[in-house]
């Protein structure tokens, strides 16, 4: 990925400002622009090797060579042969998402599901949904050893790579806590992994193997263990360990002859060094003669000739099509968990299919169940529980659950213990919420364990009213305002008729000036209960309050 690339640079920008405090005769790492030169020349041997007529490539590992080009920047989806071509893209999603690698129960080993995981992530496919019939992180739950929290038969290889496999998928970290337990519990007193499990204390004396323990380094960073943690930091000890002063490279206890660095095992030690975030080319990485491995990954590429651009395995004799997309990857920046530069949008399934999902349960901390489980797309969480509680793989991911009111109340017998506590559930990246009745959609990860209701949820009992409080005592009398100014006087209306119901009275009055002055009143004399025809007449506006309004109202909130 082009991001991770230039997140590189600067990391190595850095780390040459570094090595002033190298002794005057160690020469200076390799440079920032050495390194993007490097990964251009393998970018540029690796492109011809791509087949027209599939779009795939050939070689041995070929479909990880879409992590070093991910790595590198070059987007799955538009990398052809030629104009026209099937790219990258469309051969990962017709073979990854084809039947064959969504057999039930899955067949084969468990890394050629964690390797197809990876492959079709980084090639910007959802592996959980490559096709209806194709879940790759639910085929490798499917491999989970309830035993002993590793994946497939106990090794080092299967858990570690599963790891990094479901560390694509939206899955707690939780999930993954009985793995990292496994790869801690057969860590090595040297401080490093073999490809096996180390079952007794008399294997743990053993010696390491170093790119094994490259990858257990980066499953342990990508599952969110920090680099300083003591597991973490043996195995960083143990492989700096390893380095070669003369060139920097990471020598192999197993090589040929022993002890002989190759681009191999030194990729995947930077892979582990790049998942922990940790500059190969700072000082405390660059030997007393001023090497570090990308230094030495840089001394195998082929600079001239046919095969320019490649890197050797052991030498810069011949190009080695896996050596090169295994240093691609690390001297890109990027790890075994590359993401791309933009992800294709998966197909579209109709409600009703039947789909494969991951589901994982945490009944208590630390004892966790993974599983597949198939089941309707759309369907209820409670009609997935009962997919799981007839058949799962492994077998035996829900034995017993119960739901009323549209509620998970208990699994596996487990029910919360507290009044503020719920069965949770979180699909895919959603937000947390109450296990019930949601619908599980095309591909979901489902993730359910015991947890203090979200902050949002209504589900609690509602609680008694509460008594009116006391009224208030009456406040004293406010002083009175000022007179307002007289309003103007009003045009005077015409005189109406005499009704039935009105009298009048007229009196003469003799003033001091013997001028005479009549003066006459009219009463009505209407009952109080019945207006009078002039009242009765009237209409008056009746003015609603917007509170008692249907326009007024404020709209639900939902």
């Amino acid at each position: 990925m082009r991001a991770a690339s230039l997140l590189r640079v600067a990391a190595l920008s850095a780390a040459v400002l570094s090595l002033g405090a190298l002794p005057a005769t160690a020469r200076a790492t390799s440079s920032p622009a050495e390194v993007q030169a490097a990964v251009e020349k393998a970018v540029d041997y690796i492109r011809p090797h791509q087949d027209p007529t599939t779009g795939a490539f050939s070689g041995f590992g070929a479909d990880l060579t879409t992590i070093g080009l991910a790595a590198a920047g070059v987007d799955a989806a538009n990398l052809r042969a030629g104009v026209g071509d099937p790219s990258l893209q469309d051969y990962l999603l017709g073979e990854y998402g084809s039947a064959d690698w969504g057999d039930d129960p899955p067949t084969g080993l468990v890394t050629d599901y964690e390797q197809a995981v990876l492959a079709t992530y980084a090639g910007g496919l959802d592996p959980a949904r490559l096709s209806a019939s194709s879940n790759q992180p639910a085929q490798v739950a499917a491999f989970w050893n309830r035993a002993n929290g590793g994946f497939g038969d106990p090794s080092t290889n299967g858990t570690a790579f599963g790891i990094l496999a479901l560390a694509t998928t939206p899955l707690p970290r939780w999930a993954l806590a009985p793995a990292v337990s496994f790869l801690r519990r057969n860590q090595h007193d040297d401080g490093g992994w073999t490809y096996t499990a180390a079952l007794t204390a008399n294997s743990r004396e053993a010696p390491s193997e170093e790119d094994i323990s490259g990858a257990a380094v980066a499953a342990l960073c990508e599952a969110g263990v920090p680099a300083y943690d003591p597991a973490v930091v043996a195995g960083l000890d143990y492989l700096r360990g390893r380095l070669v002063n003369a060139s920097g490279g990471i020598e192999y206890f197993w090589g040929f002859p022993p002890g002989a660095p190759n681009a191999d095992t030194n990729a995947w030690v930077l892979d582990g060094l790049n998942a922990c975030g940790i500059d190969p080319q700072s000082t405390e990485w660059t030997t007393a003669a001023g090497k570090t491995p990308v230094d030495y990954l840089l001394s195998l590429q082929l600079q001239s000739g046919p095969e320019a651009g490649g890197i050797g395995y052991e030498d810069s004799s011949a190009g080695n099509f896996y050596a090169t997309q295994d240093a691609l990857r690390a001297l890109a920046g990027g790890s075994f968990v590359t993401a791309p530069a933009s992800f294709r949008a998966p197909p579209a399934v109709a409600a009703g299919t039947p789909v494969p999902h991951l589901l994982a349960i945490e009944l208590t901390p630390g004892n966790v169940r993974l599983c597949k489980v198939t089941a309707p797309a759309g369907a209820p969480l409670t009609d997935l529980l009962a997919a799981a509680e007839s058949g799962s793989e492994p077998s035996g991911c829900v034995s017993s659950f119960s739901a009323t009111g549209g509620k998970v109340d208990s699994i596996d017998g487990v029910e919360p213990a507290n009044a503020g506590e719920a069965w949770l559930l979180r699909l895919d990246r959603g937000e947390l919420a109450v296990a019930g009745e949601q619908p599980v959609g095309f591909g979901d990860v489902v993730s359910l364990r015991i947890g203090e209701l979200p902050a949002s949820s209504t589900t609690g009992p509602t609680g008694p009213t509460g008594a009116s409080g006391l009224g208030g005592a009456v406040g004293p009398a406010g002083t009175t305002g000022a007179a307002g100014l007289a309003g103007a006087t009003g045009k005077r209306g015409a005189q109406g008729r005499s009704g039935h119901n009105v009298k009048t009275r007229c009196q003469v009055k003799k003033r001091r000036s013997g001028k005479r002055r009549p003066r006459c009143s009219v009463r009505n004399r209407a009952p109080a209960s019945r207006p009078s025809r002039q009242h009765g007449r009237r209409t008056f506006p009746v003015r609603v309050p917007a509170s008692h309004s249907r326009r007024g109202r404020a709209p639900y909130r939902r």
